[in-house]
């Protein structure tokens, strides 16, 4: 059986979110080794980077576009099929 969401669903936004998540969680690594062990970067600026990069784009990347492919043909089917079998079952009793 063949699905047909994967041929019509687009990956190349997500892709670039996904690339820019991993820049930002790149940066942060690279603003921690920056510095001494009592700079600014190293404590602050580092891990600050790194909580956005982690908490806040890589959900962004992962999660962007779900809702608007999905949402069209085949949530309006899955809700009639059970009613399409319960009549079925209803005419056969």
């Amino acid at each position: 059986m063949k699905k047909k969401a994967s041929a019509s669903m687009d990956f190349r936004k997500n892709l670039m979110l996904y690339y820019c998540a991993v820049g930002v969680i790149i940066l942060g690594y690279v603003f921690l080794s920056i510095g001494g062990a009592n700079s600014f970067t190293s404590l602050t600026l580092g891990p600050v980077i790194l909580v956005i990069g982690y908490l806040v784009a890589m959900p962004v990347a992962l999660l962007c576009g779900i809702g608007k492919k999905e949402s069209g043909g085949d949530a309006a089917s899955a809700v009639q099929e059970p009613e399409k079998k319960s009549r079925k079952q209803v005419k056969s009793e």
